[in-house]
């Protein structure tokens, strides 16, 4: 008797493997990390991290050529249901900007647009927190709890803190999340590196 294969738990794993080497922590990391140093200067340079949060795709497929596929080969994901995360992100996005405007309504600040931008923390602390989780439970890497959880409890803690520029408790936030994505992309990164080493020369054959 064949077991039936239950493709969504190999799709499952597939992504697990896909986000084992750390890369995609390491540019998402470095995105937050130069996008929270850089908001509240207000300069021009701000677009830099946001460019290279727009094309993390292509940058991590690149980096993955060069350094993964070699090492495990490559394997195409089936085009079907989005799965978690989708949902997690458009769920925690609405429960953020919910949050957000309970808050300003709370402090009394709700006809001072000025003040809103330290509360922000608390709407991007819920949404990258919901992002997170909802990756983490597709599969079940601890390091995306870690992470959501940085972001749902450094959200209220940035925006209580008194910075005095306009930006500063958002710029703040991204910067921790960006510090705790980079070490851990780098942590993962090494360690896949030691786990899988290059093939004898001949063997890889990775093609676009």
């Amino acid at each position: 008797m064949v077991d039936k294969i239950n493709l969504k738990q190999v799709e499952r794993n597939l992504l697990r493997d896909f986000l084992q080497d750390g890369l995609t922590e390491m540019l998402f990391g470095a995105s937050f990390f130069f996008l929270g140093l850089l908001l509240p200067q207000h300069g021009g340079l701000v677009v830099f991290p946001i460019l290279l949060l727009a094309f993390s795709v292509p940058l991590t497929m690149g980096l993955k050529k060069r350094f993964t596929y070699p090492r495990t080969g490559y394997v195409a994901f089936r085009q079907g249901d989005p799965g978690l995360v989708p949902w997690f992100v458009l769920g925690s996005l609405v429960l953020g900007l919910v949050a957000l405007v309970a808050v300003i309504i709370a402090a009394g600040v709700i006809a001072d647009p000025g003040q809103w931008y330290r509360w922000m923390p608390i709407f991007f602390g819920i949404w990258l927190g919901g992002a997170f989780l909802g990756l983490g439970l597709q599969v079940r890497l601890v390091r995306y709890y870690v992470v959501a959880g940085v972001a749902l409890a450094g959200g209220p803690l940035a925006a209580l803190l008194p910075l005095s520029e306009k930006l500063a408790n958002v710029g703040l936030l991204f910067a921790a999340m960006g510090v705790v994505l980079l070490a851990w992309g780098v942590l993962a990164f090494v360690r896949f590196l030691r786990r899988h080493p290059l093939p004898a020369e001949g063997n890889a054959d990775v093609r676009d």
